[in-house]
């Protein structure tokens, strides 16, 4: 304890917080756990030491924008994933500000990243979504954290052991001290509160007018550490950014193969170097994260996104909604009903198939087509006789959509044991997801959706040679589905057929209209394709050895010679010097 800090130790904040033992340090100060006499709660205080400019006026300047900001935060309305904040003000004796918030029981998350490492993936994407939904509260309030990091990602501990709650901390502070006219100095001083890395581009640069897509890239980059354990980018990474060079993202699959591709799109798009590129706010990023987890596609800037081919979702409250399966042919995205968000991460358990028309998910599914007010309707029934009804305009369906769908009970059967298939593959049950799979493709064997399931689940549970078999095939019944291209390479690389990786990943550039997913595709290429060969006209001389007598292996041919059929070019061995053959 320093002795600042031992001297507020048992003093009271403006008669009312009664300061007991620090609990926790950082840039911008230290928090305290206190008790707050008037009404006898235990809360958390955080006191601002850099508020210290030299200037008296400046000073002053930076504590208004502090109690502006702080008056933000403690409008912002409640919300699971954001600490609340109780109270704000300065100590008249002391001089010091404050911030007064809940007390919270658990760690940040990187203390977590320091004492265990990155979760598993269902946890890490549970974090990642809940920390978003916690940004997204500011960014509806128009207020941009800024500070955006592990450590102000908060692990609430609850009775529940099972039970996770992510909670933001820190919203507001941040940009009192980082407005134009006092980061510089903080900088100087050694007292910047910000951590360059999570900082996005422009802030990097020392843009003062960040707009919430700032925000989305610090995400991006807590997430990519989630996800792999590692920080998406280097010192020299970050120095070339705050000069205005662009960095590419690296590839998250490359260090986590288990992510699925469709997170990983969603993490490249955050981590964009250009803010037009990231999306627009936490909002859409938690909703494109969601979505992507539950095994449908995000798409591209602007347009709203929507689950796959087939996807049912299950409910909190027992209900399934679903969309309905196509007949094979070109993706065409389908409208559905969206399920809400889950109250907390999905306790993982054994999942079974289910077991008949009375099974709690089994609920009848009609499709009722009120042709006078054009109107398809999505009708659910439970035991009880409930009707919860999502209506859509009758033009806004697909052509590709089948008419007769609720006549289907076989199909629809498919569609349900492939909506179980990815929830239990989403808790990162991969055995129990592969027989839901396996089950939906046998009785729908022409829908491409249940074979890139069931390849995908198979290659991440080391059963390549399968897995590239049924990816095979629902390329083959649908040679648009751009992700199963990617889920093919992977099992091909894996089975250790680089040529048939190289095919698939060149399908999905030519195809994929996603920028970042394209990127990391064409590094992966030419990571496959290994060196540029040497040119024809390049005499290979080891430094190593004597020179290659004429005739020998590895010579280059006498000029005119053609290269017998079928010989590749040779490339030059790591320690060869390549010599232009001017002859």
């Amino acid at each position: 304890m320093s002795g600042f800090e031992a001297l507020l130790t048992g003093r009271v904040l403006v008669d009312r917080y009664r300061i007991e033992e620090v609990i926790g340090r950082g840039g911008m100060g230290a928090v305290y756990r206190a008790t707050d006499e008037r009404l006898g709660r235990a809360v958390a205080v955080k006191v601002i030491t850099v508020m210290g400019a030299a200037d008296p006026a400046a000073r002053e300047r930076i504590r208004a924008r502090f109690r502006q900001e702080a008056a933000s935060a403690a409008r912002l309305p409640h919300h699971p994933n954001v600490v609340p904040v109780y109270d704000y003000g300065t100590d008249p004796v002391l001089g010091l500000d404050f911030i007064v918030m809940e007390l919270l029981r658990g760690e940040d998350l990187s203390t977590r990243f320091a004492t265990a490492g990155p979760p598993p993936l269902p946890t890490a994407l549970e974090i990642l979504v809940q920390a978003a939904r916690g940004v997204a509260v500011g960014h509806r309030a128009n207020l941009v954290h800024r500070d955006v990091k592990p450590g102000n990602v908060f692990l609430v501990q609850t009775d529940d052991p099972e039970e996770l709650q992510v909670r933001i901390l820190d919203f507001g502070i941040a940009k009192v001290i980082t407005d134009e006219d006092t980061f510089s100095q903080l900088t100087q001083d050694g007292r910047a509160p910000l951590s360059p890395t999570y900082a996005s581009p422009e802030q990097l640069r020392g843009e003062s007018r960040l707009t919430p897509a700032s925000d989305v890239f610090s995400l991006g980059s807590v997430g990519f550490q989630l996800l792999t354990g590692a920080r998406p980018f280097s010192d020299a990474d970050r120095s070339r950014m705050g000069i205005g060079h662009p960095v590419p993202p690296p590839s998250v699959r490359s260090r986590n193969p288990a992510v699925p591709p469709a997170v990983e799109e969603v993490v490249l798009r955050a981590l964009a170097f250009d803010p037009a590129e990231r999306f627009p706010n936490a909002a859409a990023f938690a909703e494109a994260l969601d979505r992507a987890r539950r095994g449908g596609v995000p798409l591209a800037a602007g347009i709203p996104a929507v689950n796959g081919y087939g996807d049912a979702t299950q409910m909190d409250d027992d209900r399934t909604l679903i969309a309905p399966p196509p007949r094979p042919g070109p993706a065409v995205p389908e409208p559905v009903v969206a399920a809400p968000p889950p109250k907390a991460a999905p306790r993982r358990e054994k999942s079974e198939p289910p077991r008949g028309s009375n099974a709690p998910f089994l609920w009848t599914l009609l499709l009722i087509v009120l042709a006078a007010g054009g109107v398809v309707a999505w009708l659910t029934l439970g035991g009880g006789g409930q009707r919860r009804v999502a209506e859509r305009p009758l033009s806004d369906l697909p052509d590709s959509v089948p008419a007769d769908t609720a006549k289907q009970p076989d199909t629809l059967d498919a569609v349900f044991q492939n909506a179980e298939g990815l929830r239990v593959m989403n808790l990162g049950d991969y055995a129990a997801a592969l027989e839901f799979f396996r089950r939906a493709v046998s009785i729908d064997p022409g829908n491409a959706e249940y074979r890139d399931n069931l390849g995908y689940t198979l290659a991440r549970l080391g059963r390549n040679d399968e897995a590239a078999q049924a990816l095979e095939e629902a390329v083959r019944i649908d040679p648009n589905r751009t992700a199963a291209y990617q889920h093919l390479a992977d099992a091909q690389i894996a089975r250790g057929d680089t040529a048939a990786a190289m095919d698939a990943l060149q399908r999905y550039i030519d195809m994929s209209r996603y920028e970042p997913g394209k990127r990391n595709a064409q590094e992966r290429l030419r990571q496959l394709q290994g060196p540029e060969p040497a040119p024809a006209d390049t005499l290979f001389v080891d430094s190593t050895t004597t020179p290659v007598p004429p005739g020998l292996p590895g010579q280059t041919r006498a000029p005119g010679q053609q290269r017998p059929p079928g010989q590749q070019r040779p490339h030059a061995p790591p320690d060869t010097i390549l010599i232009p053959d001017r002859r």
